[in-house]
């Protein structure tokens, strides 16, 4: 009777791989166009961050930059209406916390916590700075939220 448990089992397994690889078979899979611009990103609605420079996140962790960006209206230097290269900055990681070379936030990792102050940087701004190398400009406003960052919401809504 054991012999016949045993080949039962074996056939069931055998009819279950057999419909695993038909399902699998049959089933449409839908390639996802493969994303290498910002505008190729934006174009396929994945979603855009508030951020300066914009920049479009795939959902395979991928970050793209708007390397030109339009010149805000509210332009206090005086040079709308124009375009200006963002200087290959971008924002990376898991908090929206760095301000990396744009070529180097698809390979940055961290953590994935929240700290307050990170908040600070939403509306930072994130390009070269005096040295070459890329960092948040410290304006007024992001120095005062720094030293006194927002309190994080924990209710449950």
């Amino acid at each position: 009777m054991s012999n016949l448990n045993t080949k039962a089992l074996v056939i069931v397994a055998i009819v279950l791989v057999v419909l695993v690889g038909l399902i699998m078979a049959i089933s449409p899979s839908t390639p996802q166009a493969e994303i290498t611009s910002f505008q190729e990103c934006a174009d396929a609605g994945y979603p855009i961050m508030e951020s300066f420079p914009e920049q479009c996140r795939t959902p395979d962790g991928r970050t793209f930059v708007n390397e030109e960006q339009p010149i805000p209206d509210d332009d206090s230097d005086g040079a709308a209406g124009g375009t200006f290269p963002t200087g290959g900055c971008a924002v990376a990681g898991c908090s929206g916390q760095l301000c990396v070379p744009s070529g180097e936030a698809d390979d940055v990792f961290t953590t994935c916590e929240f700290k307050p102050e990170y908040a600070c940087y939403r509306g930072a701004k994130c390009e070269r700075q005096a040295d070459d190398r890329c960092g948040w400009t410290l304006t007024v406003e992001l120095r005062a939220c720094l030293q006194n960052p927002p309190a994080i919401d924990v209710s449950v809504q």
